[in-house]
């Protein structure tokens, strides 16, 4: 295993002071006077003998899972990276699948989404049930195309891009966007104030039952930023984490996406100075330059037995020719019972994944567009 020696410093920052848009929350700012001196992170050395692309890692019973998305295959480890078997593979078979872009296990089954399809597969790995999303059952064309309304689920569709899914007592939920030309991101202050996050599937049946969850108050002060339009959460028992790119807090929501509190500080030295777009032309000339040279915040964890919520977050860079996503510096916040303790320096596409004992295991392979291979950290706070 290799050792990288990383310094942690606390964030000497104020409070953040920017406007809230009177969002009625309790809202914790706080830097502790304690100081985590230094943090050895050990990468873990895989072994197998299959074909490795472009995926991310997750932690789940004590194992370590790799999501193969080039690939379409999911294979299984032991938390010290050695191969146990590929419990999915691409093909046509019972326990194989063509391709996914998303995927979540809830206990022993699994469920992949690829395109608007749920896949799901039982405990033995065999391919247990198909469905497919449904946002229309209960929505007119007519109105979707004339009048779209923010709570009308039939206006909305899959948000692809950093999406994260997961199962709860027999419903599906997937992060959504509405592409709709009389309400996006591009042109509508309404998508921004009144537009869901997330929908709420029957799992047998596919039917859109709910969407949930509002954007944040900070987008208010941009007009308009779509390229961070992306969001992480990380879901324990009635709590929900989430962390919004443009916003240095992180938010606590009930079952239903609903804010309840938030806490937070803002990242060390970040470059927020965002371009700000809206026409198609623009998006596209400006993702790049916006995503490699910004700072945003990103992943976040929280560990219930720690009290500990973890989220890195990207510093953004002075060159204003850099267009290598990997030049763009990131760092991750420590949260001790919401109160800032650390802010560390972290491999490119760093994400903490859970906790095994004493060490805490991050993935570094997710999101790195020159990395195919399987890349996993663990490490202890002492």
């Amino acid at each position: 295993m290799k050792k990288l020696f990383i310094l942690i410093f606390i964030i000497l920052a104020c409070n953040d002071t920017r406007d809230q848009n009177s969002l009625d929350l309790s809202i914790t700012s706080i830097k502790s006077p304690d100081i985590i001196n230094t943090v050895s992170l050990l990468k873990i050395d895989f072994s197998s003998d299959f074909l490795i692309g472009k995926g991310n890692s997750f932690l789940q019973n004590g194992e370590l899972f790799f999501l193969d998305k080039l690939n379409s295959q999911l294979l299984r480890f032991d938390s010290e990276g050695h191969f146990i078997d590929a419990p999915i593979t691409k093909g046509e078979g019972p326990s194989e699948i063509q391709r996914f872009e998303s995927f979540s296990m809830n206990g022993d089954i699994k469920y992949f989404l690829s395109g608007y399809t749920i896949y799901e597969f039982d405990r033995n790995n065999e391919l247990s049930q198909r469905t497919v999303l449904d946002f229309y059952h209960n929505s007119s064309m007519k109105e979707i195309e004339s009048n779209p309304r923010p709570d009308d689920p039939g206006i909305y569709e899959v948000k692809y891009v950093n999406n994260e899914i997961f199962v709860r007592e027999g419903k599906f939920y997937t992060k959504i966007e509405t592409s709709n030309p009389k309400l996006n991101f591009l042109m509508h202050d309404k998508y921004y104030q009144e537009t869901a996050n997330y929908g709420e599937f029957d799992l047998k049946t596919g039917k859109i039952l709910r969407i949930l969850g509002k954007k944040p108050a900070i987008y208010l002060n941009y007009k308009y930023i779509p390229h961070f339009d992306f969001y992480y959460h990380d879901i324990t028992g009635e709590d929900i984490y989430l962390s919004f790119e443009p916003d240095s807090l992180i938010y606590i929501a009930d079952r239903d996406f609903n804010f309840k509190e938030a806490f937070g500080v803002s990242g060390k030295g970040m470059l927020q100075d965002y371009v700000q777009v809206n026409n198609l032309e623009d998006y596209d000339t400006y993702w790049r330059p916006n995503r490699a040279q910004k700072g945003f915040y990103r992943h976040i964890k929280y560990i219930p037995e720690d009290d500990m919520v973890f989220r890195t977050y990207t510093e953004g860079v002075a060159d204003r020719t850099s267009f290598d996503y990997a030049d763009n510096p990131q760092r991750m916040q420590i949260y001790k019972r919401k109160v800032l303790i650390g802010d560390v320096e972290v491999p490119t596409s760093f994400a903490i994944i859970g906790k095994i004992g004493d060490y805490y295991f991050a993935d570094g392979s997710g999101g790195n567009p020159n990395n195919e291979e399987i890349v996993v950290y663990k490490f202890k706070l002492e």
